[in-house]
């Protein structure tokens, strides 16, 4: 279920279960170096950028944060993690692709700007 579809009390328990996987797949160095590498691809054309760093990405993806991705996807599924393992892939793909919203997008992502300007305010 989309997140701008939940009532408050069902996406305020949904972000609580959330948080920590999405914290940790946008804390990994290493799948932020992926995506840094995929903004340096704009001279080869979406299509060839897609598909030279999308299997690396969804392959480290998956290989470690795994767990992490199936929380998120149970979560917002109303599944816990052994569910979601048990799912049929086609299914969760086309679940994970009508689920994603961007009210869900902009939560994280201005989460993400808000820490960052702090965390710089505290250097200073």
């Amino acid at each position: 279920m989309k997140i701008s579809q939940m009532s408050n009390d069902q996406a305020a328990n949904v972000l609580v279960k959330i948080a920590d996987p999405i914290s940790h797949i946008c804390d990994d160095e290493e799948l932020v170096a992926m995506f840094d590498e995929f903004s340096k691809m704009e001279n080869m054309g979406m299509l060839r950028a897609i598909g030279r760093i999308l299997p690396k990405l969804v392959g480290y993806a998956l290989k470690k944060h795994k767990s992490d991705v199936y929380e998120i996807i149970g979560a917002l599924d109303g599944k816990t993690v052994d569910e979601v393992a048990k799912m049929n892939f086609a299914e969760t793909v086309k679940f994970a692709r009508e689920s994603y919203d961007d009210v869900l997008k902009d939560f994280f992502t201005h989460s993400a700007t808000v820490e960052s300007v702090n965390e710089t305010a505290s250097h200073d």
